[in-house]
């Protein structure tokens, strides 16, 4: 009787353990699945140097991306670290493998470094915020 308890048993055990190696290898598929199906979001370059520039130069750039996912990519908020940074993006969703970019407009009147960041909010599960650089100095043009 002992025997016939014990061997059910491990055959329980057997067949439990069978059962969560196959729930997780579906559960492991399902996010890999779903992984590949999301948007994806390259930068060309998340840093500028303007090097150094005088006051009143153009301070504007632009930082283009690609959609490399399989779905549409949107761009749900664009901050800046302070104000002397002005950003404009487009809010229309970026399907996959098209581009955007976000046009940044540094206040160069202000004299001194420039070390600012511009955080990127996405619906990219693998990065759903990226931050975007600038650096350089500005000097006071000289008369």
């Amino acid at each position: 009787m002992k025997r016939l308890i014990k061997n059910s048993l491990n055959y329980s055990l057997v067949v439990y353990f069978f059962c969560f190696l196959v729930v997780i290898s579906i559960n492991a598929n399902a996010q890999k699945n779903r992984v590949n199906t999301q948007p994806k979001i390259t930068f060309e370059t998340t840093s500028h140097n303007y090097g150094v520039i005088f006051a009143g130069d153009d301070g504007e750039v632009d930082f283009n991306f690609k959609n490399e996912g399989k779905s549409p990519l949107i761009i749900s908020n664009v901050v800046s670290s302070c104000g002397c940074t002005i950003v404009k993006w487009s809010k229309d969703p970026v399907m996959p493998n098209q581009t955007g970019t976000i046009k940044v407009a540094y206040n160069t009147n202000i004299i001194g470094d420039i070390k600012r960041s511009i955080t990127v909010s996405t619906n990219d599960q693998s990065q759903n915020r990226i931050v975007l650089i600038l650096t350089g100095k500005v000097v006071a043009k000289t008369k």
